[in-house]
């Protein structure tokens, strides 16, 4: 599965390689890419498209930051393993 990223103008985001939404509100988008968790943060948020055939998500708004982040399940394995 291919992973591109394409923001126009701070304001249209289009996203593919998609794999999973954690949450969705009008000023954080958090979703698992093919390429790692990624963190959108902006203002006025909007999902103009999304298709899970395709893997594709679009977001309508102020985009403020894109950030790869580690997983929880990376954390939480460590964790486990540290007070084992």
């Amino acid at each position: 599965m291919e992973h591109n990223i394409s923001l126009k103008g701070r304001s249209d985001l289009l996203i593919s390689g998609v794999e999973h939404i954690y949450s969705f509100s009008d000023k954080k988008v958090e979703i698992q890419t093919c390429e790692g968790r990624l963190v959108i943060d902006g203002e006025a948020l909007d999902m103009n498209k999304l298709n899970l055939e395709e893997n594709v998500i679009s977001v309508q708004g102020t985009i403020n930051s894109i950030v790869y982040s580690k997983s929880k399940k990376t954390q939480e394995s460590f964790l486990k393993k540290v007070f084992k």
